[in-house]
């Protein structure tokens, strides 16, 4: 029988940032760099199988499914955002979804730095 997520499968801290706004000096908002917004213990399952994923990977790209617990500031995250953990940079690919017991929320990410 297939046991479903539970919290201590979220075995590693991940900083959540967003891209900031700064002044250029002239009065106009441009991006800045990343900031923090929270920290959130989660999970990163890298995805397999699938021409998408081959593909995905034969482009240096990482695919998976990044999980954290349901909590009000995870359902804020984007895909503008990147999470970071171990010194990885993952891209967020779209926003969080609930998992079917509706304890987690899971989100499609992709290895590499968000600047672009």
């Amino acid at each position: 029988m297939k046991r479903g997520m539970r919290v201590t499968d979220l075995d590693r801290v991940v900083s959540f940032q967003r891209r900031g706004e700064v002044d250029d000096g002239h009065g106009n908002k441009v991006d800045g760099g990343f900031a923090e917004v929270f920290r959130e213990w989660a999970r990163v399952k890298p995805m397999k199988g699938g021409e998408g994923v081959v593909e995905a990977r034969l482009s240096a790209r990482q695919p998976a499914i990044l999980t954290v617990r349901a909590i009000a500031a995870a359902g804020s995250v984007n895909a503008d955002w990147i999470a970071v953990t171990g010194g990885v940079a993952w891209n967020i690919k779209e926003p969080p979804r609930l998992t079917d017991d509706r304890q987690f929320l899971e989100m499609l990410v992709e290895r590499g730095r968000g600047d672009g």
